[in-house]
């Protein structure tokens, strides 16, 4: 199989065929004398994987070994030996790496989402810029370099294609935390936040760009505590029913800022429910129900024991009421939760 702009073997004949490859002795594949189900392999890649086994066990690095890794990757982008073979001849031939970043891309565009192509790129922009020599730039001087912002744009033209592919954010993630763009990637996040209010990919990087990398421990100040909430419960007023920023707010809160839960989140969630405008969505959607649930739990946690019990009986009031009115789909799941509050 050959990918458009991908170039390995120039050669289509078969390898036993071409004169390069004459001293070398293809080691066969042992499945054993009797394979219970063997994979049918068609006549090339059989030939091809022959031909890559002979050359890794001989650790051969060599232009003809880098092509026919190409080869078979192109076959099989799945085949991760092939990759960190791939990976080892490109640092012991000095290949061109950004010839190599462009035959990745080439191939990208026909399996975006496979593991070993995106971790393979981290490897070549390492190599090419760095992290290093890199972090001793300013931040706006690191943006402008061309390898960034190369890509930067690769990545954001891979989440155009599709918004929620997991490896193209985890690379992003990689790409920002590797070299520290923090300061760019809340704008980048709201505008796919805005294109798309139900983007729990996009949601999900908010979390990763608000926490900049820091511990789970993190606690956030009360400042970016109250504008976090302020921007969930907007995004939260266009859709009410949108999962998304409910568990966005809710998770960042539980774990970072406790506190902002009762102080901050309640009241803005609860004049929305109050608000006539409003309040037949927010009282059919099982996240603000949800959302209290968490609230008056962990509201109790910072009480004294003796103190704890009206918002623990809240709290289950409120899972009776999802099991039985407003989440009957979940009504087990929420006869559970009711058993589990309070029991942290």
């Amino acid at each position: 199989m050959r990918i458009d702009g991908c170039s390995d073997i120039e050669d289509p004949a078969p390898l036993a065929q071409q004169a390069a490859w004459q001293d070398v002795e293809p080691i066969a594949q042992d499945d054993g004398p009797s394979p219970i189900c063997p994979i049918a392999y068609t006549d090339e890649y059989r030939e091809m994987m022959g031909y890559l086994r002979a050359v890794m066990a001989a650790g051969e690095e060599s232009a003809r070994a880098l092509a026919l890794s190409g080869r078979v990757i192109q076959a099989n982008p799945g085949h991760y030996t092939a990759w960190v073979y791939r990976k080892r001849l490109v640092e012991a031939l000095a290949s061109d790496i950004g010839a190599e970043l462009d035959w990745v891309s080439a191939l990208s565009a026909k399996h975006p989402k496979n593991y070993q192509l995106w971790h393979h790129r981290e490897a070549l922009v390492e190599r090419l810029w760095p992290a290093r020599a890199a972090l001793a730039l300013p931040e706006d001087q690191r943006l402008a370099n061309p390898v960034l912002r190369r890509e930067l744009q690769f990545v954001g033209s891979a989440l155009d294609e599709d918004a929620k592919n997991f490896h193209a954010w985890s690379y992003r993630q990689w790409l920002v935390a590797r070299y520290e763009l923090w300061a760019q990637e809340l704008a980048f996040v709201d505008t796919m936040i805005s294109q798309d209010v139900r983007n729990n990919s996009a949601w999900n990087q908010r979390y990763f760009a608000v926490l900049r990398g820091r511990p789970a421990t993190t606690q956030l100040d009360a400042a970016l505590a109250r504008a976090e909430v302020a921007y969930a419960v907007e995004h939260i007023q266009f859709a009410p029913n949108n999962d998304s920023p409910w568990a966005y707010v809710v998770g960042l809160l539980l774990r970072h800022a406790p506190a902002a839960l009762h102080d901050e989140l309640l009241p803005r969630i609860r004049a929305l429910a109050a608000d006539p405008g409003f309040a037949p969505a927010m009282s059919s959607t099982p996240f603000y129900w949800s959302a209290l649930v968490d609230i008056h739990e962990q509201q109790a946690r910072a009480l004294p024991p003796a103190e704890r019990a009206p918002l623990l009986d809240e709290a289950r009031a409120i899972c009776d009421r999802l099991a039985t009115q407003v989440d009957i789909t979940h009504n087990r799941y929420w006869r559970f939760r009711k058993t589990a509050v309070g029991a942290a």
